[in-house]
């Protein structure tokens, strides 16, 4: 193997392992280095689908964009999402291997390190570094025996460890210490430095500290990482409402703008929350790649949140959800559990009134689109132990859950057969997406223009082969928009297109005698507004890789790091 390689392995989850690992990698790539990251298991609902057709961990994804590379499956063999029953879905080398129990997936584990050993080899010998990234804590004693994610792997090839603590939780110099004594001696040397991350405050406070910790564990601390105010890395894989409350600080405070590669629009129409349009985004327990909203949180011309639960008596659910311009009902790892919840906790029964104002419109992405027809139907129990459930009945459609699961990333464009669609602009705009999913879905009529209980359905987004991906119903002037493509909103023009038809909407309904619900007689918005926006989401994702490198650069010791590997 020709490349030099080091791992990265934090004192607990969310100690900022892929962050820093993305730094790193964009810090080497500016060097002139073929980087690549790599992360021999994963857990996560967040996925990717790379352009040959192989399921990786959204975050090596990430990374691998950092480090300006296209992601491959060789970046993570192993990727596991948890599923129900206590059961994990494994996805090995990009493909879905099976449903099985920890026990099961342990008994494996002799062939899944071969599987593992082959990639980081491949990627060894074609890049000149590589960087790997741990997963959790390394001290987990009872899991030692069955180790490949952290210790049990570096031990294969001798790898050099930087251990990352995240100072902004407490306890900092106890989580590091504990963690390096609960290693056995043969891991303990292989940890060659530790890093403390998130720090607030002057760095000759934490002196003290770091010398003493520094002398009981015979281990070096390389740098303190600030805290980074305001940095936008997206989220490895549990969703967190913290999270987004981040993203909105971001957009609130206009210093930002400028410092982080996008502005603050400048029109009225934006000048206030007020004049936003609202984005509500159905909270599921299994929502997977969320990620995919980021952009609508960033981006000032969307106000978007997370709905959660009812907190409405009964006499006000017919209105609640009535103040959102769309509503989107996301992915899911689990669809029929997560549509069983929802019918529980009354956002089910608020979606279908949301449903008959005039003026909704709701779409569905993957699992969300699964339960806007009128059937799911899971014969080999694959989510649950459910066989099938009813959905909203929106579309006249069925779905089965197969055990093939389909995988691509592809180019898609526009058909402009609804006027939700009709601006001649859009007519060649070509759109990034990607579609993960085990379910099949078929409508019981032709989805090309057949009218049936006054419901027009149609293909509206299509690949270059012609075969649909969108379907959209109109009826009685609500929007519905199903697809199983994810990704969406992370082109720029698309959310354009979004804002394009709810800006004619808004004039529209400003103008209806009749309007109800959301019209805002005083609204200030024309067609100019959609056309001149500065937030570009690459752009907003590159500048923080930038921003990140160069923090790394001036607060670790990188003439250490390179000497260790």
């Amino acid at each position: 193997m020709s490349a030099k390689y080091f791992m990265i392995q934090g004192t607990s989850s969310s100690a900022g392992k892929s962050s820093i690992t993305a730094g790193f990698l964009r810090y080497f790539a500016n060097k002139g280095l073929n980087c690549s990251p790599f992360k021999p298991q994963n857990m996560s609902l967040n996925s990717y689908v790379t352009d040959d057709g192989f399921e990786i961990a959204r975050s090596q994804s990430m990374q691998a964009e950092a480090a300006g590379i296209k992601p491959t499956k060789f970046m993570n063999p192993i990727l596991i999402k948890p599923s129900e029953n206590n059961l994990m879905h494994l996805i090995v080398n990009g493909k879905f291997f099976g449903n099985m129990t920890f026990q099961e997936y342990n008994s494996k584990k002799a062939q899944f390190v071969e599987i593992i050993k082959e990639s980081f080899e491949y990627l060894s010998d074609k890049n000149d570094i590589v960087i790997i990234e741990g997963a959790g804590s390394p001290a987990e004693i009872n899991l030692y025996d069955a180790d490949v994610a952290n210790m049990g792997f570096a031990e294969i090839y001798n790898i050099p460890v930087i251990l990352v603590a995240d100072i902004e939780r407490g306890g900092v110099f106890a989580s590091i210490y504990g963690t390096i004594m609960l290693l056995p001696d043969k891991w303990k040397k292989l940890i060659k430095g530790f890093v403390i991350n998130k720090f607030r405050g002057d760095v000759s406070i934490l002196k003290p500290g770091i010398e003493i910790i520094e002398k009981k564990i015979g281990i070096l601390c390389l740098g303190v990482v600030p805290y980074i105010e305001n940095l936008y890395i997206e989220a490895e894989d549990s969703l967190s409402l913290e999270y987004y409350d981040g993203i909105k600080k971001i957009i609130s405070d206009k210093n930002n703008f400028t410092a982080h590669g996008f502005r603050q629009f400048k029109s009225e129409t934006w000048k206030n929350k007020n004049g936003r349009f609202k984005i509500g985004i159905v909270y599921l327990d299994s929502i997977s790649n969320f990620n995919e909203f980021d952009p609508l949180f960033l981006d000032d011309r969307f106000d978007a949140s997370f709905i959660k639960n009812v907190p409405v008596q009964d006499a006000d659910v017919a209105r609640y959800l009535n103040e959102f311009d769309i509503i989107i009902i996301p992915g899911t790892k689990s669809t029929i559990p997560d549509l069983k919840k929802i019918k529980k906790n009354g956002l089910f029964n608020c979606i279908k009134n949301y449903r008959h104002n005039s003026d909704s419109i709701i779409v569905g992405i993957c699992g969300g689109f699964q339960m806007m027809g009128k059937d799911i139907n899971d014969p080999m129990r694959l989510e649950s132990q459910e066989s099938s459930i009813e959905g909203f009945g929106f579309f006249d459609m069925e779905t089965v859950i197969k055990k093939e699961k389909i995988l691509f990333n592809r180019k898609y464009k526009i058909n402009n057969k609804l006027d939700f669609f009709t601006d001649k602009r859009y007519e060649e705009i070509v759109l990034d997406g990607y579609e993960i999913h085990n379910g099949v879905s078929s409508f019981t009529f032709n989805t090309a223009g057949v009218k049936e209980t006054n419901i027009v359905t149609e293909e509206i987004f299509s690949d270059f082969t012609g075969k649909g991906i969108i379907s959209i119903s109109r009826d009685s002037g609500n929007i519905l928009i199903g697809t199983y493509v994810h990704g969406l909103f992370e082109n720029d023009i698309f959310r354009n297109i979004i804002v394009s038809a709810l800006v004619k909407k808004k004039i529209n309904d400003k103008n209806d005698k009749n309007c109800r619900n959301k019209c805002d007689k005083n609204l200030i918005i024309n067609e100019n507004t959609v056309r001149h926006h500065d937030f570009h989401y690459k752009k907003v994702k590159n500048y923080n890789f930038e921003l990140l490198a160069d923090v790394l650069e001036k607060n670790i010791n990188m003439t250490s790091i390179e000497s260790i590997f």
